[in-house]
């Protein structure tokens, strides 16, 4: 098996990671979204990610193995005004295609994301997660982040489903006090 490595995503890779965003969103909605609905909300264009790639404020960072795109991360600003002025970056996405689920391609990523905010000064950094998503969820508590009680303003709803707020406390992380 080739060696797994995360860089910088290109333009190029754009497909590949819409790929990966459909596999892996399909995977947590099955059961919680109608098949239409989410068929329907998974017929994206591969320029969006690739406008997304370019952006000068968003950081895209793929995970590959020999050549193919097998996980991404996405950060940038906060979307929504943050009342702990700590808090001055977002985890927008970090997504594994489910072929390679539990094999280390999330904490990689995951890893690069932290350690692009400790280059960057960053001391706290956002997340929302589908309160249904258990194994986001799950993932994201075994490497300190903490719920915080907050609901994105205006956020969507799926149903009695909401979106959680995640606080990842970089200063504490790199005191050793959270995994």
């Amino acid at each position: 098996m080739a060696e797994m490595r995360v860089e910088p995503a290109r333009e190029s890779d754009a497909a590949a990671v819409l790929a990966v965003h459909v596999a892996a969103r399909t995977s947590y909605y099955c059961g919680v979204l109608p098949a239409q609905d989410l068929a329907r909300s998974n017929a994206r264009d591969a320029e969006l990610y690739a406008s997304i790639i370019r952006k000068p404020d968003r950081l895209v960072r793929v995970a590959r193995l020999g050549d193919e795109v097998v996980g991404f991360l996405m950060i940038g600003p906060c979307y929504h005004p943050e009342p702990d002025p700590a808090v001055s970056s977002e985890l927008y996405q970090i997504h594994v295609h489910p072929d390679f689920f539990r094999r280390g391609v999330g904490s990689a990523l995951h890893e690069e994301a932290v350690s692009v905010w400790r280059d960057a000064g960053v001391a706290a950094a956002r997340l929302w997660v589908w309160d249904f998503n258990t194994r986001a969820r799950a993932f994201y508590a075994a490497r300190g982040w903490v719920p915080d009680g907050r609901h994105p303003p205006d956020g969507p709803r799926i149903g009695e489903h909401r979106m959680l707020g995640y606080v990842l406390d970089l200063e504490r992380l790199g005191a050793g006090e959270a995994p």
